[in-house]
């Protein structure tokens, strides 16, 4: 069965108010492995992003594609009938669901974040039923964190959510996913200070919930970290910018080197996780890299 024929809405909750359930998806994967296709800070670099994953596709089907925010450049669609989606059509025609969350472009110039809530059932294959919400599949359990307001230092249900999502959760793997880094070898991962502190904070509930791996963008490489969590960075959607400074723990990159466009592929079983990073002719740019195993 097609995975855009079985994405279930499960519960229509707005999820937004303190205490409210989230809303649920599910995701039916292909086959026993679950292969999802994560990029971020996209905006007007969309089209070459998504010919490179539809270029994947064609020859090894991906069952969703993870968008970790910054949907538009230089700033979000003020309606669900924005002559802007333009900028994401192209992500939108591979014909797999997309799944996002919100970047702080995606507030900026007079522009409605709401909006994109609601083009769910608008814009064909895009999932977005609230600015915080889960995706339930039969091998990982996901959460969609919108990390814009503990970054500016609002008041924000983001550790609450990620506990709320997988309380009683009996998948082998779960993953959070949000705009900003908790750890980055690019700029956002050390500056502005303040902001990396307070991003910083969700490190508990991260290892309360036994969280295994954390997918953002905002700092627009490509990265795999390796430690008591395993953190993705994919936002070379749309210029790209190379690392400040390696973490001790990076796995890739192993230097710090120009950074063209690309995207990470993420395949999950029920008994192992690995990635692997793609150019923007959709063409491996590594090995297979092993993540974790149960």
């Amino acid at each position: 069965m097609r995975p855009t024929r079985s994405l279930l809405l499960l519960f229509l909750l707005a999820g937004t108010a303190s205490g409210a359930p989230l809303p649920e998806l599910a995701l039916t994967p292909r086959g026993a492995t679950l292969r999802i296709a994560v990029t971020g800070d996209t905006g007007d670099g969309a089209d070459e992003v998504a010919a490179a994953i539809g270029h994947l596709n064609a020859s090894e089907p991906l069952d969703a594609i993870v968008l970790v925010g910054d949907n538009f450049y230089p700033c979000g669609v003020r309606t669900e009938h924005d002559a802007r989606w333009s900028l994401v059509r192209p992500l939108t025609r591979i014909g797999i669901p997309i799944f996002p969350v919100l970047g702080n472009h995606d507030y900026c110039g007079g522009s409605d974040p709401e909006a994109q809530v609601r083009a769910t059932g608008v814009i064909p294959h895009w999932h977005f039923p609230a600015r915080q919400y889960t995706v339930r599949s039969p091998v990982v359990d996901f959460v969609f964190l919108e990390t814009n307001g503990l970054a500016q230092g609002r008041p924000n249900s983001v550790a609450s959510a990620i506990r709320a999502a997988f309380a009683g959760s009996k998948k082998p793997w779960r993953i959070a996913i949000g705009h900003h880094p908790v750890v980055s070898s690019g700029y956002h991962g050390y500056f502005p200070r303040d902001e990396v502190r307070r991003v910083r904070t969700l490190v508990p509930a991260l290892r309360d919930a036994h969280v295994d791996l954390y997918m953002c963008g905002h700092d627009h490489h490509l990265e795999l970290i390796r430690g008591r969590m395993l953190l993705l960075i994919s936002g070379a959607g749309s210029r790209p910018i190379p690392p400040v400074k390696l973490r001790v723990n990076t796995v890739f990159p192993q230097e710090i080197r120009r950074e063209r466009i690309g995207f990470a592929v993420v395949e999950i079983s029920a008994a192992s996780m690995r990635f692997r990073m793609y150019d923007a002719a959709g063409k491996p740019k590594t090995d297979w890299i092993s993540g974790r195993a149960h």
